[in-house]
């Protein structure tokens, strides 16, 4: 049976459905772009907004279990609210809509950290919900959109809470354009020998940048991987889990700049609008739940792995853009 990836076109998506292929995992991907050329599995051309179309694509794949990533997630189009409302929430009622049309009846969604109150502690599911942006916000109403949806039609859900997910696998990576996330530009900047913008050094840390917890995708994909293993083990039983991913430590971003040994150049510009100081994961549930561990989310393997992919793009032509 079918696995269809929601969004599998970006980064996540296309990792994801890359790595479940080679575990054996039946894919198909649903996008509303399906231009990546490193994909190497089926996607249907759709915005999860157009229902008619969805509903028809998901009575043509008939789908086991769905993985929703697809949504608005740039922290940088922050002030554009529609795109958030209409990606994020308007959206992931749609294909909740379709689902149970359909009956499919287990969903794993792609949620996030930036949903929870600021703190300086590490993160528990537990901790308060308090979204201090409109992408965090716009995931916790599509959180609440499933587990409200659960109730009515008994459909079984993992929500995942991402840290800052980052790095590739061998022959599959991040390839925004233009790429806006830190590890892509630190590695990009550092072998092209150009500056970096860093926004903002004036922080509540103890070297001015912000702090966040790196997950390796290799390690996202793990634990996805463990989750659909996890639904099919529980399938006679109510699932409703909401679980963190992250690395269960934090990193500032001069520590990631350093990791260049002064070879990297950069200038600081203000701080960006809705960025914490810091966001680090306790990720206990993750492994009382699913038995997962992030053995990939070092910082060395993280930046390695992520010059080799730089590498591969160069050898076939491809150079990211960047906005910082």
């Amino acid at each position: 049976m079918t696995i269809l990836i929601t969004g599998s076109n970006g980064y996540i998506g296309s990792v994801l459905g890359s790595y479940l292929i080679s575990k054996g995992v039946e894919v198909c991907g649903i996008d509303k772009n399906v231009n990546n050329i490193f994909v190497n599995f089926k996607q249907y051309k759709c915005n999860l907004n157009n229902y008619q179309k969805l509903i028809k694509l998901i009575k043509k794949i008939k789908p086991l279990k769905i993985i929703h990533l697809a949504g608005e997630s740039t922290l940088d189009n922050i002030d554009n609210k529609k795109n958030y409302f209409t990606n994020n929430i308007a959206a992931t009622k749609k294909l909740l809509r379709a689902c149970n049309n359909q009956k499919v009846n287990s969903i794993i969604f792609s949620s996030t950290a930036s949903v929870y109150k600021e703190t300086n502690r590490k993160i528990k599911e537990s901790f308060l919900l308090k979204p201090n942006n409109i992408y965090g916000l716009t995931k916790l109403k599509s959180e609440k959109l499933i587990t409200s949806n659960s109730k009515n039609n008994k459909i079984n859900y993992i929500i995942f809470r991402f840290f800052n997910v980052c790095s590739s696998l061998k022959k599959i990576g991040e390839n925004h354009n233009p790429e806006t996330h830190l590890i892509p530009l630190v590695v990009q900047k550092y072998i092209e020998k150009k500056k970096l913008m860093i926004y903002g050094n004036n922080f509540k840390t103890n070297d001015g940048s912000c702090i966040r917890d790196y997950i390796h995708i290799l390690d996202l994909c793990d634990a996805f991987f463990k989750a659909l293993k996890y639904l099919d083990d529980n399938n006679k039983r109510s699932v409703k889990k909401i679980i963190n991913l992250g690395s269960n430590k934090g990193i500032s971003v001069f520590q990631i700049v350093n990791f260049f040994k002064k070879k990297l150049r950069f200038i600081v510009a203000k701080k960006r609008k809705g960025d914490n100081n810091i966001l680090i994961c306790n990720n206990k549930m993750a492994f009382k739940i699913l038995k997962w561990k992030p053995i990939n989310s070092n910082i060395s393997k993280i930046i390695n792995d992520e010059i080799r992919w730089y590498k591969l793009l160069k050898k076939k032509g491809i150079i990211r853009k960047t906005k910082y």
